[in-house]
């Protein structure tokens, strides 16, 4: 689950830059296209809705701040939940 964490500061980076969509489709298809039940998928995509949102709030500032950092800390901890609960984490 580190190599999450890392996909999700990389997006927080490119979002600073301008291009606050450009890990999602990485995000979406390999957490939702990994035969976790419909309601794990449904949380899931959810939270990653929530995540390109934030993306897009960090793309308006155009930089990174601390409270950015945590949030990302809190979607890695999400997600985890929800992976941690199918089973498969």
């Amino acid at each position: 689950m580190e190599l999450l964490e890392e996909v999700l500061k990389e997006g927080l980076l490119w979002a600073a830059l301008g291009r606050p969509l450009e890990v999602m489709p990485f995000l979406r298809g390999k957490l939702l296209g990994n035969g976790y039940s419909e309601g794990a998928k449904k949380e899931l995509e959810y939270l990653l809705d929530d995540l390109e949102r934030f993306y897009k709030r960090v793309a308006c500032c155009g930089r990174i701040e601390e409270k950015h950092m945590k949030a990302i800390k809190s979607f890695r901890k999400d997600i985890v939940s929800i992976l941690a609960f199918e089973g498969r984490a």
